[in-house]
């Protein structure tokens, strides 16, 4: 690019985690201007998004994701983001999509957002999880609370958020996306999570650790749901209870109903009833006695 930089982005993004790019919609990159300029003179208090002008990703996506190719991959970027914060000659995004040390070249209001008479579309699944996390989230219970599959870590935190006297773990599989989790959680200030690199089949914490286990859309994404579940029965408490969710429309070769995931649920050793929450089903389950 020609343009003059005018900061930097600090994230723990790569292109192994930058696979995972609709979940960098909900994660938190930060930008550092750079010395001569002030953040200050890029940021209005009457707007909530901004158009963040960027380096391209140095990567390339499969061809069933080519919309991302033409958005993200090209000769230039530009992501619409919503401040979160800013703090002196930083400012943090949420929604940029940038790898770490990208350039920035410009950061502009997206006064759209902002008009009384707008109205946007939202994607299936963000509508689906916003409706999904309003009514199970204060449903769980517990002083420790372990979340499976948390991505970017957007579900943990909202979890640590709405249950600020627990301690919630995070579980992901790739340490790149772990790392991004705990720069959110540091960046939203929540001291109650914390989060580990480790596998859904065998996770690196002693028996009858967590009294609440979650797993918000992740059992589908997996080769062998039984053995998670087993492993998920050994980590929670006896008394303890698994809180999950899976979408009903949205599937990996194999398309499940209510039925299927309690019968799943009753192989690896819990007692479990089903509820339908939109296009969804939440599962509850305990330990058989």
């Amino acid at each position: 690019m020609s343009f003059r930089s005018i900061g930097t982005v600090v994230n723990f993004a790569d292109s192994e985690t930058m696979e995972l790019l609709a979940l960098w919609k909900e994660s938190v990159s930060e930008v550092d201007i750079n010395k001569h300029a002030h953040a200050s003179s890029y940021i209005h208090d009457e707007y909530s998004h901004y158009i963040v002008l960027h380096d391209p990703l140095d990567m390339e996506f499969s061809k069933k994701k080519d919309e991302w190719n033409k958005r993200f991959c090209g000769d230039t970027c530009a992501s619409v983001c919503k401040l979160v914060k800013h703090d002196n000659n930083k400012l943090y995004f949420k929604g940029l999509i940038a790898a770490n040390n990208s350039s920035v070249y410009g950061i502009m209001p997206y006064t759209s957002f902002d008009h009384q008479e707008a109205t946007f579309p939202k994607p299936d699944m963000e509508i689906l999880k916003k409706t999904v996390f309003e009514e199970v989230v204060p449903k769980v219970k517990g002083k420790n609370i372990l979340d499976i599959g948390c991505g970017l870590g957007a579900g943990t935190v909202e979890l640590a958020q709405k249950h600020p006297s627990s301690k919630v773990t995070g579980i992901d599989l790739l340490e790149g996306t772990i790392r991004q989790c705990r720069e959110t959680a540091a960046i939203f200030g929540i001291d109650n999570v914390e989060y580990e690199a480790t596998s859904a089949y065998d996770m690196d914490f002693e028996s009858n650790k967590f009294d609440a286990v979650t797993c918000f859309f992740t059992l589908h994404h997996l080769d062998d749901i039984t053995k998670a579940l087993a492993e998920v029965g050994r980590v929670l408490d006896h008394n303890g209870k698994v809180y999950a969710v899976e979408p009903l429309d949205h599937h990996h070769g194999v398309k499940r109903e209510e039925e299927h995931w309690i019968e799943l649920f009753e192989d690896a050793g819990f007692t479990a009833k089903a509820k339908q929450i939109s296009k969804s089903v939440f599962i509850e389950g305990e330990l058989k006695k």
